[in-house]
């Protein structure tokens, strides 16, 4: 393995009649099928050891793909500049759902210039629900 790899997200959650633990990693040099396969040997080795999930599930390693979560603080700060998604728990000036440019990030929250009408929003980390890049992908 030649780590270090990044945890980006993971859940647990039931997808049609089995339980499925996703795993989404990040390596600087792009995750590869090979890197998948051995996070998972990681997580698999480390699961049969302490068996503490108890049911029966499978693992999927992957990458976080375009539309990769936002999940840290540093997440936001790494992606400074990018078109990125945003939904909020609760209405920000009116707006539970944004998609524009990462234009700002602190200790608080984000600021995210809203491609619909050119203004600025301000999300705190609290009432952010998701966030994910939202890239333009242009097929030719």
């Amino acid at each position: 393995m030649d780590g270090p790899y990044e945890l980006v997200f993971c859940e647990f959650k039931k997808a049609g009649p089995e339980w499925v633990l996703r795993v989404f990693i990040d390596h600087a040099d792009g995750v590869t099928v090979e890197h998948c396969q051995a996070v998972s040997r990681i997580i698999t080795d480390a699961l049969e050891e302490e068996d503490p999930i108890g049911s029966d599930y499978h693992i999927e390693v992957s990458s976080p793909g375009v539309d990769r979560p936002l999940v840290k603080a540093a997440d936001y700060q790494r992606f400074l500049n990018q078109r990125v998604y945003i939904k909020s728990h609760a209405p920000v000036d009116g707006l539970k759902t944004v998609t524009g440019t990462l234009s700002g990030c602190s200790q608080e929250g984000v600021e995210v210039i809203n491609e619909s009408d050119g203004q600025s929003y301000t999300f705190s980390f609290g009432v952010i629900a998701k966030a994910t890049l939202k890239p333009i992908l242009n097929f030719c």
